[in-house]
C-alpha cells in the first residue's frame, strides 16, 4: 500500500484508506487498526491481528443461522465491545444489523465466495487484502501465525458444522463451528 501512517486514538480524525490506528483495550492488549474502506457514513477499520484470546463460532459446533445467530456475534458485541476504550466506542458507526463490533466476510478478505454464499457485486475485496501478508494474521499471545473466523454463510452442502476461516498462511477453509479459532475484529468510525 502506498499511503500509511499510524495514529495513536482518533479524535477529531480524517481518515484515509491505508491508515493504522492503534490503542489500548480496557485490560492492557495493544490493538491496531487497519483502514480498509470508507463506507459511506464513516471508515471501516479492520484488527492487523487477531485478539490475543480465541472464541468459538458456535458453543454446539452447529452453524444454524450462520454469523447472524453465532455465539461469535453475541461475545464481540458484549465481551469484547466492553474491552474497547469509551471514547472509541462514542465514534463508532453501528453496521445495519445495530452492531458496533463484527467479522469479516470471505470475499471482503478474498474476493470471491468460495466457500460461502455469494455475498453479492456490492462486496469488494478491499485493497489491502489483495496482498497476501495482509490476510495474515497473528494471534496476541504468542505472535504465531493464527488462523480467524470469517462471517460469511457457508454453502449449504458443505456442512451444517462448519463455519469459513482464514488459515494461518492467508488461505480461505472451513473448520468445526464449536472449535476456539482467532478473532479479528472490525468497526466503524464516523466520518469527519
Amino acid at each position: 500500500m502506498k499511503h500509511m501512517r499510524t495514529i495513536e486514538v482518533p479524535q477529531d480524525q480524517a481518515f484515509a484508506v491505508g491508515d493504522i490506528i492503534s490503542f489500548a483495550l480496557n485490560d492492557g492488549e495493544y490493538m491496531e487498526a487497519m483502514a480498509v474502506q470508507h463506507d459511506g457514513d464513516g471508515m471501516l477499520f479492520c484488527a492487523v491481528d487477531c485478539l490475543a484470546d480465541e472464541y468459538p463460532f458456535k458453543r454446539d459446533g452447529k452453524n444454524e443461522g450462520g454469523y447472524e445467530a453465532s455465539d461469535l456475534r453475541e461475545i464481540l458485541n458484549t465481551t469484547i465491545l466492553r474491552r474497547f476504550p469509551e471514547e472509541l466506542v462514542k465514534q463508532m458507526v453501528p453496521f445495519p444489523s445495530g452492531d458496533l463490533l463484527r467479522i469479516p466476510t470471505e470475499k471482503e478478505i478474498f474476493g470471491t465466495n468460495e466457500w460461502c454464499e455469494d455475498e453479492g457485486d456490492d462486496v469488494k475485496q478491499w485493497e489491502a487484502m489483495k496482498l497476501r501478508r495482509n490476510r495474515i494474521a497473528f494471534q496476541g499471545h504468542n505472535g504465531a501465525w493464527e488462523w480467524y473466523w470469517l462471517m460469511s454463510r457457508l454453502r449449504s452442502v458443505i456442512s451444517a458444522t462448519y463455519a469459513a476461516y482464514v488459515y494461518n498462511s492467508g488461505t480461505a477453509d472451513c473448520y468445526g463451528a464449536g472449535y476456539s479459532l482467532g478473532v479479528r475484529p472490525l468497526f466503524k468510525i464516523k466520518d469527519r
